[in-house]
Parts: C-alpha cells; sequence; structure tokens
C-alpha cells in the first residue's frame, strides 16, 4: 500500500518534540506540536495548514512564533487546535508584536481551544491586526478535523494540565489497478488525483474527468480503483502514567500502523515519571503492544537519559514485543 502520510519527528529524541506529517500528492502538510521547528526548510514550513498542540509547555509551543513568521502572506486559513488555554496562549504570542502595516495581508489565523464539553473557536486575521474575535463555539466532538482525504481525532488527558493526545486516519485508501489502466489504454497522469478525489467525495457516476483531451465518465473509471483499509497514526507526547491515562489511550490508537509516543522515562525512574507526569519507555511499549499498533516510534527522552537512550529503546521494544 503506497503511504498518503509521510510522518517523521522534526528533531531527536532528546529535542523538542514535533511531528511534521505531509500529505502525498497535496502541496499540504501537517504538524503535531511545536516545538523548537528550526529543522524544517522554509518551503516546508509553508505547506503547514494546521497545527495541532498537545498542550503549551515551552518545548512543545515555542516553534509558533517560527510558524507565524512564515506564514504572514499565506493566502489560506492557519489552524491552530489545542487544549483548554489555547485561545489566550495565541492571543499573548500575537500582542507582543506590533502590527500596523500588515492589513493588506492575506492570513487568517483560526484557533480552536478543545474543552472537554464544548470546542471555543477564536479568529485571528491580518486585516484587523490580530485582534481577537470570538466565534460561536460548539459541542466538543472527538473528531475535529474532516477533511475528504482524512480526519483527524482528539482525546484529552492529564499531564498535570489539561493535555491533548491525537490520531490522524485515512477513512479508506485507494490504488490503481495499473494492469486495468494500461488494458484500457490510459497513461498515467494528474488526472487520477482527481479520480481518487472524486471517489472519496462520492461524487455522481456521470461526473466527467479529462484524460488528455477526452472526457471520461466516473463510473467508466471508477473499476481502476481498489479500496482497502486507510492508514493510520497516533500521536501521545507528555501523558502522565496514571491508569486512567493509559486506560483511555490504548482504545484511542487502537490499530494505529504507527504510534508516535513519549518515552521519557526509564522504568527505575517510574517515582520520578509519576512525580514529573511522563511515561516511562515500558508504559509506550505496553500502550503499542495492548492497542496491537504496527510500529511504535519512540520520542522526546528526558535529558538525564542521554548516556542510556539504547536502553530507553529496548525497554520500549521488550514491552511492546512482550519478551
Amino acid at each position: 500500500m503506497k503511504p498518503v502520510f509521510d510522518a517523521a519527528p522534526v528533531n531527536g529524541p532528546f529535542d523538542d518534540p514535533s511531528l511534521y506529517v505531509r500529505i502525498l500528492g497535496e502541496s499540504r502538510a501537517l504538524l503535531f506540536d511545536a516545538g523548537d521547528i528550526g529543522a524544517l526548510e522554509m518551503g516546508n514550513i509553508l505547506r503547514i495548514s494546521d497545527v495541532f498542540i498537545t498542550h503549551t509547555h515551552m518545548d512543545h509551543f515555542i516553534g509558533f512564533d517560527t510558524i507565524l513568521r512564515a506564514s504572514l502572506r499565506r493566502e489560506g486559513p492557519l489552524r491552530v487546535f489545542g487544549p483548554a488555554n489555547i485561545i489566550d496562549c495565541v492571543e499573548g504570542k500575537l500582542r507582543g508584536y506590533t502590527w500596523n502595516l500588515i492589513k493588506d495581508y492575506p492570513i487568517r489565523i483560526e484557533v480552536f481551544e478543545l474543552n472537554e464539553e464544548s470546542t471555543a473557536h477564536a479568529g485571528f486575521y491580518a486585516e484587523n491586526s490580530f485582534c481577537r474575535i470570538d466565534q460561536p463555539s460548539r459541542r466538543f466532538e472527538e473528531v475535529i478535523l474532516e477533511d475528504p482525504l482524512f480526519r483527524v481525532r482528539a482525546l484529552h488527558i492529564t499531564h498535570d494540565i489539561p493535555a491533548l493526545a491525537y490520531s490522524l486516519e485515512e477513512e479508506f485508501h485507494i490504488n490503481i489497478n495499473k494492469d486495468m489502466l494500461l488494458s484500457m489504454g490510459l497513461s498515467v497522469g494528474p488526472w487520477l488525483s482527481e479520480l481518487k478525489k472524486a471517489v472519496r467525495s462520492g461524487a455522481p457516476p456521470g461526473t466527467e474527468i479529462n484524460i488528455e483531451g477526452a472526457p471520461h465518465r466516473l463510473d467508466e473509471l471508477t473499476p481502476l480503483t481498489i479500496i482497502s483499509r486507510g492508514e493510520k497514526i497516533s500521536y501521545v507526547m507528555d501523558a502522565s502514567p496514571e491508569n486512567e491515562n493509559i486506560d483511555r489511550i490504548i482504545p484511542f490508537v487502537s490499530g494505529s500502523d504507527t504510534l508516535f509516543c513519549e518515552g521519557y522515562f526509564l522504568s527505575e525512574d517510574s517515582g520520578r515519571a509519576m512525580e514529573r507526569s511522563h511515561l516511562t519507555a515500558a508504559l509506550a511499549g505496553k500502550i503499542a503492544r495492548e492497542a496491537r499498533v504496527g510500529r511504535l516510534e519512540l520520542m522526546h527522552f528526558s535529558p538525564r537519559n542521554r548516556h542510556c537512550a539504547d536502553e530507553l529503546y529496548r525497554e520500549a521494544e521488550r514491552e511492546f514485543r512482550g519478551i
């Protein structure tokens, strides 16, 4: 299965956590947490359409300024999702600068604050110097972003403060039957992306798709598509090791192709892990095993473990594999 999501941590495990997910075939990317993202090239930052913040500790949010500076002349909206204080935090960052020369800039920032019962929404627009405009709130729903290509879910967890975990899911995956493509005398081209979009959106059978100047009906081309299970990626950072948190996370990340999860401490430091509200590497492995994920990618290690990073990986792997 050719993946739709190209996901990779921005930094090493001892640096600020941040996950960059490029949507293949689209000029678009998602960012989960915005710590120091200086390693990202400007072109990759400009692809970011949506930012998902787990909580607003500095190592997860300081990179917002970098995104803002790069995005001032962007045409499309920049959406930011985060926990209970995210609107105030974005407003505070914007108030830290003077915006008297940007009223003709197109950027519009939409911020969604995911509370336990409701989702608050505020807009910050260059045309009015980023003055906060509160929008109507709505009831919180687990699916926070629905897109023709994917959906994003959010889960409320604790890190001594309210925090969030996220999953990114493709509803279903579409491949193209290359043998049938050749037998129909058709060549590979941009029209295949148009075909996939039409199938995903449930377009009418008579929808026309242009192939090298000739119109073709959607129902004639649909047999070229092979539908399979969609890809799922989950992201869990800075979670208190309490049983209530673990019991909520496991079903949420269940069936993930890849789980990106913190492994901040070794299990021998479990007391410190509880005190600091972080998972151990062993707990990350347990979550991955019980959730039956395909692959565990460990992230976000305590600086005190720089001398024993290999043991963090081994501890998580032993628990994940049940050995």
